[in-house]
């Protein structure tokens, strides 16, 4: 039971890192596909992850310790179907006659060691039937498969990363497995009459697409600064080759090259936009002409970073020439940061609400979510 306890939490220590490694590519998918991210979708598929670390766990570990992993030698395998039965008669000493014996039963190893099997892969089917939507046959196929995959992880002794297995494969173990999770196949019927179908939740993510929540645009701006950075990183390798240092106002330049002609080649996207299923259109709904696209992210250069770099840099010039006392660029500086600041929080909230941010409304241009017309296409 000690080694079972230890195994899950080391499924615990190395779940967070497995679901950091996760979102970003499920968040983009889930954005891509309905245009939300649905709580209760997050909560079925990382406890479906946690759920495979844990099971994986509990069949590698513990490892074998290294004077152990030294004298191992040859891959074990127990290839007689059904040996287990036999195991269980042999090692169960129960009277007819006496009733207390037979709670002996649950004493004999083999009984808990096939318990423990079949219990192991039975919310594997339980998954396959609620959420993935997979029928009896499919969940069989990937069920043995599964069960194999362990199997073959004990055989090989990891991967060949041991010289010989530390666990035995059994056959009578792709029988159990299989049979716990197509045991969960049948429970998960039950389920489904307490919880939302998948088909429920396909149409509630559907509803939440079609608004452009303040999560959703960040996202999309996300990966948009992540295409940025690479196109940067591409022109700055050939730039320095050729013409030397670069200027700053060249690194703006790019940014807004990459903001302003992504719409017009993309038909009103970016790349971010294009992920998190996002289109700029004028405020009237129509397609935006290639200026507004311009102007839009020109303002948004602008207020965010040339407008802020210029006053504070006016600022350092008055107090070094001393133009300005020590007070009074203190108070200077905090004016502009402190209004700054305010400035974002204030467009922060205005877009949590769904409004028109300032560069919006100049531009008059307009997000607007295409998730409706991915769910129309076949």
């Amino acid at each position: 039971m000690g080694g079972y306890i230890e195994a899950l939490k080391q499924a615990a220590v190395l779940f967070p890192i497995l679901a950091v490694l996760f979102t970003i590519p499920y968040v983009a998918y889930n954005y891509h596909k309905y245009g939300s991210v649905l709580s209760l979708r997050i909560l079925i598929v990382y406890s479906f992850i946690l759920y495979l670390l844990c099971a994986y766990c509990l069949v590698i570990l513990p490892m074998p310790t290294g004077e152990a992993a030294q004298n191992l030698s040859g891959h074990e395998a127990q290839l007689v179907p059904f040996a287990f039965v036999g195991d269980i008669i042999r090692n169960t000493h129960i009277s007819p006659g006496e009733p207390r014996t037979w709670l002996s039963i649950f004493n004999n190893s083999a009984v808990l060691t096939t318990l423990f099997n079949f219990f192991m892969t039975m919310p594997f089917g339980m998954y396959l039937r609620y959420y993935f939507r997979c029928a009896w046959k499919k969940t069989l196929l990937l069920s043995f498969l599964l069960s194999l995959f362990f199997e073959l992880t004990q055989l090989t002794g990891l991967y060949f990363i041991y010289p010989g297995s530390y666990r035995l494969f059994d056959v009578d173990d792709l029988i159990i497995n299989t049979a716990g999770s197509m045991a969960g196949f049948a429970l998960a019927r039950a389920a489904l009459k307490f919880l939302p179908s998948r088909e429920e939740l396909d149409r509630e993510s559907f509803v939440r697409g079609r608004r452009v929540s303040l999560l959703r645009r960040i996202v999309a701006f996300i990966y948009d600064e992540v295409a940025y950075a690479i196109l940067f990183i591409v022109v700055f390798l050939i730039w320095t080759a050729n013409f030397g240092t670069m200027s700053v106002w060249v690194y703006a330049l790019i940014w807004l090259a990459y903001f302003a002609l992504c719409p017009i080649i993309l038909r009103g996207q970016t790349i971010g936009h294009r992920l998190t299923r996002l289109r700029i259109v004028s405020s009237s709904g129509e397609r935006a002409h290639w200026y507004q696209y311009a102007l839009r992210y020109a303002l948004l250069l602008a207020v965010l970073v040339i407008v802020p770099v210029l006053v504070n840099v006016t600022v350092s010039n008055l107090a070094a020439s001393g133009s300005l006392r020590e007070l009074a660029s203190l108070v200077a500086y905090g004016l502009v940061d402190g209004g700054y600041l305010f400035m974002l929080l204030f467009e922060a909230v205005r877009m949590a609400m769904r409004k028109l941010l300032f560069y919006e409304r100049i531009s008059r241009t307009k997000l607007v979510s295409t998730a409706e017309e991915a769910k129309r296409k076949p």
